[in-house]
């Protein structure tokens, strides 16, 4: 089945949608204890509600699965609840029992995007069908209609609401935000001035910095969207081509401010840091354009200039299938750093990075993300913007 078959086969309302990026958590490359993917508590509290209970030891419910993008043969799954003082959590369990091989428990397919789709019309949910996107065009494809998919953030929906590009992952939180904003939907750029200007979470150090300014300008972000689309939502279509106007002018909105947020909050970080020497957009060999070049653009193209004092910054919310692409962006430069925030990549695809010289660059906070064998190997923001002030003194 192709993959664009497989989405309109879910997108209705007999399906409970979550999607996720899979972490080196799910897919056990962590080595860690975790058994299989997490969910969160409240989604299979939805699919699974007879598992709410306290009144039983570890309730549980067994489900039908089969993930049809690698062929999976069906299996039986089990949703628990261990409900003991000492271990309280929901788990879906069961993940290899009976196969072989599962993309589900694959280390290579850290950062993929997965789908599970939960069949669902009262009760439990008693079938799931899953997929786990095997290459860049199906998950272009799906973010063409979600919009970038952040290895932080997750969907939870029933299907014909997911996919047709109006909805939100997660509730709204309520914020005061400049009133013109409801006349006219700011610019990216504009809702990060706006937190530098309240002083937002600059007490913080770097790699902190960055993830909650990032969260918190998505947030206004989606409280300003809420107020544009809400009432043309609820005024109704009439006819299904101002439909999909609307979806997909949401999605290219979408597409358009996460595609450029994360570089912007790493410009604001460095001038706060002190890290003003760069230069973004630049470009070199075959039209290239590295996001961020230090010390700058003219430096990089006086061939008397010494080649070890040239740094190159890649920035991609996510590493896997897409790290190579930052190769050869500039000749001269032959260690280039790459800043991800995916969780976790396998000891392979690593290797791989450190190969070709790649150096990534993640926040602490999801360091622990990773196999343990790497993180002495990754650097922190702050650490990327120490080194490379030193260059400079």
């Amino acid at each position: 089945m192709k993959f664009k078959d497989w989405i309109h086969d879910v997108a209705n309302a007999d399906w409970r949608i979550y999607i996720k990026r899979l972490s080196a958590n799910d897919t056990g490359a962590t080595k860690s204890h975790q058994s299989g993917i997490y969910f969160p508590r409240s989604v299979l509290s939805t699919i699974f509600p007879s598992i709410n209970r306290n009144d039983q030891t570890n309730p549980e419910v067994f489900f039908t699965s089969v993930i049809e993008s690698d062929n999976i043969p069906e299996q039986t799954l089990r949703a628990i609840y261990y409900n003991q003082k000492t271990r309280n959590e929901k788990r879906i369990t069961r993940w290899k029992q009976g196969i072989d091989y599962t993309p589900l428990q694959d280390t290579e397919k850290t950062g993929a995007i997965a789908i599970f789709a939960f069949h669902q019309s009262s009760g439990d949910s008693a079938f799931m069908r899953a997929w786990v996107c095997r290459n860049l065009e199906e998950e272009d494809h799906l973010e063409e209609r979600l919009g970038e998919l952040d290895p932080q953030r997750s969907y939870f929906e029933y299907g014909n609401i997911l996919f047709e590009g109006i909805t939100h992952s997660g509730s709204l939180k309520t914020e005061k935000y400049p009133p013109e904003w409801n006349e006219h939907f700011p610019a990216g750029a504009t809702i990060i001035n706006y937190l530098l200007q309240k002083g937002s979470h600059a007490e913080l150090a770097p790699d902190e910095r960055l993830l909650k300014r990032r969260d918190h300008e998505f947030d206004l972000f989606r409280l300003v969207e809420h107020h544009h689309v809400l009432p043309l939502i609820q005024k109704g279509f009439t006819n299904v081509e101002d439909f999909v106007r609307l979806a997909n002018s949401v999605s290219n909105r979408r597409k358009s401010r996460s595609g450029a947020s994360l570089e912007l909050h790493l410009e604001t970080i460095f001038k706060e840091e002190g890290l003003t020497q760069f230069e973004t957009q630049c470009t070199t060999e075959s039209n290239k354009k590295p996001d961020f070049l230090f010390p700058g653009c003219s430096c990089y193209h006086d061939s008397y200039y010494p080649s070890d004092n040239l740094r190159m910054l890649a920035v991609k919310t996510t590493a896997k299938d897409r790290w190579r692409q930052i190769l050869n962006e500039a000749h001269r430069i032959t260690t280039p750093y790459l800043f991800t925030l995916q969780q976790g990549v396998s000891e392979n695809q690593f290797r791989e990075m450190q190969e070709e010289n790649v150096k990534l660059v993640v926040p602490k906070k999801i360091h622990a993300c990773f196999p343990e064998s790497i993180r002495k190997d990754l650097y922190s923001l702050a650490r990327f913007i120490r080194e490379t002030k030193n260059l400079y003194l």
